[in-house]
């Protein structure tokens, strides 16, 4: 039996003899639309880790301080999406998980200590989720209750969860929705905001950006925006660091409530007269 893994969007499929039909993907399903299952542009070709590996290939990685790290495939596969590694006293978080795991980046991981437990920012994120909770001892896999739909590779380890969960001491995952309906932070003891794409970055230094749907750049709603910076209000953080490698350094609370703002007054049509 081989696991195989969507050359799309990177996320590991059920282990089966042969691989998926070219439309098995769990996101390129006809059953709902693209506006619920998100537009990952081309799918339907299958690879497995072990092809993966054998591909020439490094692993990038960052240390942000403060015991944040974060890590990505070069040259890139699927999404290719920065995955962060979170130290805590109590055992490391790993948020947003490679869509590939090898000798080389495992033992990467190791090295900073494991992984304690990992949990994703939205289902796009899913990636090899389960086979890294099994090379570290089945660590769980925390996914968001709202998003059960799209988890294609099914597991014991996995747990669901909604609202908020404390995976770790310190460490807070938090649903806020928008670019889906389970899309979730994750925040560290010592304030630095882990964001997916549920809060991205944008061209300008110092600004975010909130959006539905990245490869079309359709924008969220006024209102949709105010119910994700409302819900990280009572959380204290500084720093911000996305999937696709944009990060703040300082005053990430203000950053974010001043790009809310503006975003809610440009799709309000509050500047229709200057367009």
């Amino acid at each position: 039996m081989t696991t195989w893994i969507c050359d799309g969007c990177g996320l590991e499929h059920p282990d089966s003899p042969a691989p998926p039909a070219a439309d098995g993907c769990v996101f390129t399903t006809d059953e709902v639309s693209v506006e619920e299952r998100g537009d990952l542009g081309p799918h339907g070709q299958w690879t497995t880790h072990e092809e993966l590996a054998r591909q020439p290939h490094t692993t990038e990685h960052r240390d942000h301080g403060r015991g944040v790290h974060s890590l990505r495939r070069e040259p890139r596969f699927a999404i290719g999406h920065w995955s962060f590694l979170a130290q805590t006293p109590h055992g490391n978080l790993l948020w947003d998980p490679p869509a590939y795991l090898d000798d080389e980046v495992v033992a990467m991981v190791a090295d900073l200590g494991g992984v304690a437990v990992i949990a994703t920012s939205h289902p796009h994120m899913f990636a090899a989720q389960v086979s890294w909770s099994h090379a570290f001892d089945k660590a769980p896999v925390l996914v968001n209750a709202a998003d059960r739909e799209w988890v294609p590779r099914t597991d014991p380890v996995i747990d669901y969860w909604t609202g908020r969960a404390e995976p770790l001491p310190g460490v807070d995952l938090i649903q806020l929705g928008g670019h889906m309906r389970g899309s979730s932070v994750a925040r560290t003891a010592d304030g630095s905001l882990l964001t997916g794409d549920t809060i991205t970055g944008s061209l300008a230094p110092g600004w975010v950006t909130f959006q539905r749907n990245f490869p079309k750049h359709i924008p969220l709603s006024a209102a949709v925006v105010r119910r994700i910076v409302d819900g990280l209000e009572p959380y204290e953080y500084d720093r911000l660091y996305t999937l696709g490698g944009h990060t703040i350094d300082h005053d990430a609370a203000q950053a974010v409530r001043r790009s809310a703002e503006r975003h809610i007054r440009w799709v309000s049509g509050e500047f229709d007269h200057l367009t």
